[in-house]
């Protein structure tokens, strides 16, 4: 047999194994990367630090000597108060190119006068016309100076070339002016770039330096930018300093492979490899062993579900267990099927009484049951009510959990009675259920099971909101009188109509019962009909004389279907004398049977009430518009058509219908309960309303469409019936 599996094993544990040791190897080399990069990362930050401090410092250096020159020195003073004698440009040149000497990084120094736009420098002197820098001189001079400024050209003279790029500082002279003289210093910035060049060189580390811009100033171009750089902005001089690490990954993860550790975590990886084939042989001795159980199986009995190893030798044990399993329970499923249609049929034997049943049979069933001897055994019936309703409104499996839940209601009500019963579902709303009585006399057992099942309709009704009619047979002796029982607690069902649904119902109850006097009772059908042909209303207090005749007789289900059926069959007879119109409202109201969703009298004496109601006040309309309610109508809807004329009155109303005027004023206060002229006012008013609320139409306009000639008599009409003038009701509802 090929061990499949043992191999599935070790390539299963065995890359998980090396790439762990893999993994936490290269984990070892990143974490100790990791912390060099941190280290030589701040040690950037500390390198760029410096280099800013050291740039700020020389140009607050710059600064302070500006200003320390302007406070101190008269000779500034005295070009700002128009002092111009060659002697002392001179000796004011010479001053500023000893300020220039002080620092390496200035670039070049002059002064502005602005009386008279006179400029001179460490080097020249020359007047503003013919000064390159003269925008930067007429920015500055005309607004507060503010610090260093961004990298820009500078040349002295316009048409010479010898630009240089320099940031630069102005100064008021005195200090804080402003339009009278200014001292400007010029640093070069390829002095910056020097001196970055000197002192920004790094083994690790490199440097970038940019401007306010963006532009760079100093980078080393053979160096990427670092993912995540050490950032730093001076605030005082605008530069920008980003510096990061160096790669030299390569050479460190050589060192780190070469060496002696390494060696070891290899020897040790070996060690593991052995270890996972040892382990993994040692776990496969119990699969071996369970193919070797099932083959000698196979190979003795020939079991048509065990198939032979195809290659894995897990899934041929599951296969195997798998159709085992389903196997058995295959055979406890049809056993179970076979058990519950056995003591189906058994009980049906039984409640119909046709063919005697086998003593065997009947013996098992009882001690399947738990009934070893009975003194007697009383059939019951639960019938759900309204069944068709129920259907309709629950899904199958809600219908199943339903009839489980009341089985099992059955079950744990005659348990705590010290009861034994045999119940099955005979139809689909029908359960029977046996009960088995021991030592007890047949009245008493009748008792106990009619409050038995008084509790289960309560528990149903109350917890579910499912109601259940009950019928009790009675207790008999001997399993062959078992139908006759059945029968008792059928005809106790059937009474149901008459008696109620929702109910327990005993044999007891309706063997007594006659029913000499339905023929009476039957007299009132052919009264209901004609009165209601007829169209008189007396035909309603005979309708309800009927049904409490039915109740106070308590029929069953069937005769109480005979006597709705022979009413059905008159009242069809006397529509038939009736003309075509009035018989198409019948049809169209009262077709066919009642509804079978209907079961007692209550249900049914409203039924019948509500549809007769319907059709007989449908025909009593048709019947009173042959009269002068159709005239009445007719003026109606002509008065809601020509309410806009001015000329609409009574008069005009009797010339178009042709009547008399007082019998139309007559009939329309009859009809409507008022007279005509107050209700034309109340449909103008509605309309008037309307457009005032759904349009911009002014008051004038609208009281022409209402038909009024004149605006004023329609304001007036309007705020006398509304209660506010058209102005005012247009403001509130728009």
């Amino acid at each position: 047999m090929r061990k499949n599996w043992l191999y599935r094993l070790l390539l299963s544990y065995l890359p998980v194994f090396v790439m762990v040791v893999c993994l936490f190897m290269f984990i070892g080399v990143v974490q100790l990367n990791n912390l060099s990069r941190q280290d030589a990362m701040k040690s950037s930050q500390a390198y760029a630090r410096n280099l800013q401090n050291n740039i700020d410092m020389s140009l607050r250096t710059i600064e302070m000597m500006m200003i320390g020159t302007i406070t101190k020195n008269t000779t500034l003073m005295s070009f700002a108060g128009m002092e111009s004698s060659p002697e002392f440009i001179i000796d004011l040149s010479q001053l500023l190119q000893g300020m220039a000497d002080t620092n390496a990084l200035i670039d070049s120094i002059y002064v502005y006068r602005a009386s008279d736009g006179v400029i001179v420098s460490n080097q020249t002197k020359l007047t503003l016309d013919q000064f390159a820098d003269s925008a930067f001189v007429e920015e500055n001079l005309s607004g507060q100076p503010s610090g260093w400024s961004d990298p820009r050209l500078f040349r002295t003279f316009e048409n010479r070339d010898g630009s240089a790029s320099v940031i630069s500082i102005a100064k008021g002279i005195p200090l804080g002016s402003k339009g009278i003289a200014l001292l400007v210093v010029n640093v070069s910035v390829n002095a910056i770039r020097e001196y970055f060049a000197s002192f920004g060189q790094s083994e690790v580390s490199y440097l970038s330096v940019t401007d306010r811009r963006g532009s760079e100033i100093y980078g080393q171009a053979d160096q990427k930018l670092h993912a995540n750089p050490v950032t730093l902005e001076s605030s005082y001089s605008g530069l920008t300093y980003r510096s990061g690490l160096k790669t030299e990954f390569a050479g460190n993860l050589y060192r780190y492979v070469t060496s002696g550790w390494v060696l070891f975590g290899f020897l040790g990886l070996l060690l593991g490899i052995w270890w996972v084939v040892y382990i993994s042989h040692k776990n496969y001795k119990p699969i071996e062993t369970i193919m070797s159980r099932i083959q000698k199986y196979n190979q003795q009995y020939r079991n048509p579900i065990i198939r032979e190893p195809s290659g894995d030798e897990l899934s041929y044990i599951d296969y195997t267990l798998t159709n085992m399993i389903e196997a058995t329970q295959d055979y406890v499923h049809r056993n179970q099927e076979n058990q519950r249609y056995r003591r189906l049929r058994l009980l049906q034997e039984l409640v119909e009484g046709v063919e005697p049943i086998q003593e065997t049979e009947w013996i098992e069933t009882l001690r399947e049951l738990g009934v070893e001897v009975f003194s007697s055994a009383s059939v019951s019936i639960v019938e759900i009510d309204k069944y068709s309703e129920f259907i309709r409104r629950y899904s199958h499996e809600d219908q199943r959990l339903f009839k489980y839940i009341l089985t099992k209601v059955v079950e744990e009500t005659v348990k705590a009675d010290s009861y034994r019963v045999w119940q099955e579902w005979i139809t689909n709303h029908r359960l029977a259920v046996i009960y088995f009585g021991i030592g007890e006399e047949r009245l008493q057992a009748g008792n106990r099971i009619a409050a038995q099942s008084e509790e289960i309709r309560e528990w149903l009704q109350n917890q579910l909101k499912l109601t259940v009619t009950v019928g009790i047979g009675m207790g008999v002796a001997e399993a062959q009188a078992i139908s006759q029982s059945y029968d008792a607690a059928t005809k106790a069902l059937n009474y149901k109509s008459a008696l109620g649904s929702n109910r327990v119902i005993g044999h007891w109850e309706i063997e007594d019962l006659s029913h000499d006097d339905l023929f009476v009772y039957l007299q009132y059908v052919r009264t209901i009909a004609q009165a209601f042909r007829v169209g008189s209303e007396g035909w309603q207090e005979q309708l309800k004389l009927l049904f409490d005749g039915l109740r106070s007789l308590l029929l069953p289900k069937e005769e109480i279907d005979g006597v709705l059926s022979y009413m059905n069959y008159y009242f069809h007879r006397e529509m038939t004398e009736l003309p075509p119109e009035y018989q198409e409202l019948w049809n169209q109201e009262f077709r066919g049977r009642w509804d079978e969703r209907l079961e007692t009298l209550d249900e049914l004496e409203a039924f019948y009430e509500e549809r007769l109601s319907s059709c007989f006040y449908l025909m009593k309309s048709m019947r009173e518009e042959k009269g002068n309610r159709v005239v009445v109508r007719r003026v109606r809807e002509y008065i809601e058509a020509h309410f806009d004329d001015p000329d609409l009155s009574l008069s005009m109303l009797g010339e178009q219908f042709q009547m008399n005027t007082s019998s139309l004023s007559t009939l329309f206060k009859e009809e409507f309960g008022e007279k005509f002229v107050v209700y034309l006012c109340q449909v103008r008013m509605e309309r008037a309303k309307e457009l005032l609320r759904n349009s911009g139409l002014p008051v004038h306009e609208i009281s022409g469409k209402v038909g009024y000639l004149h605006a004023m008599s329609f304001i007036r009409t309007f705020k006398k019936t509304v209660g506010v003038t058209p102005g005012d009701y247009r403001k509130a509802h728009q």
